[in-house]
């Protein structure tokens, strides 16, 4: 009866653990609308960590999953609009790339207050 007990409130604090690192990784996600290059590869390494990985619980490995894909395509398209300003269209790039930047962000936060799989 007690060892049953026990387990289950570590489990209860492993997925507390889990759902601090993920909401964790969703404020950085946010704070590199503003700060991108720092908060962004933070939260890719984050995301990327062994303990992140051996997550079990579906929800979380699909908000992680969402995180990762939304912070790569973000720095890929960065990157392609760094080099279009030598030719004057960056801003044509990079604006686009930006909102939708915001959209990713905005859709995984109300999925993962609401607790649905993105």
């Amino acid at each position: 009866m007690i060892a049953s007990v026990a387990a289950s409130s570590v489990a209860v604090e492993s997925s507390d653990r889990q759902l601090r690192s993920s909401r964790n990784a969703y404020v950085a996600l946010a704070l590199g609308l503003v700060f991108f290059i720092f908060t962004i590869w933070y939260q890719v390494y984050a995301d990327t960590r062994k303990e992140a990985e051996a997550c079990t619980d579906f929800f979380l490995q699909s908000h992680r999953q969402w995180r990762l894909r939304t912070a790569f395509l973000f720095m890929m398209w960065s990157i392609l609009a760094g080099f279009c300003v030598p030719f004057g269209f960056a801003v044509l790039v990079f604006v686009p790339v930006y909102l939708w930047f915001v959209y990713r962000l905005l859709k995984g936060l109300i999925y993962f207050g609401l607790r649905r799989v993105i």
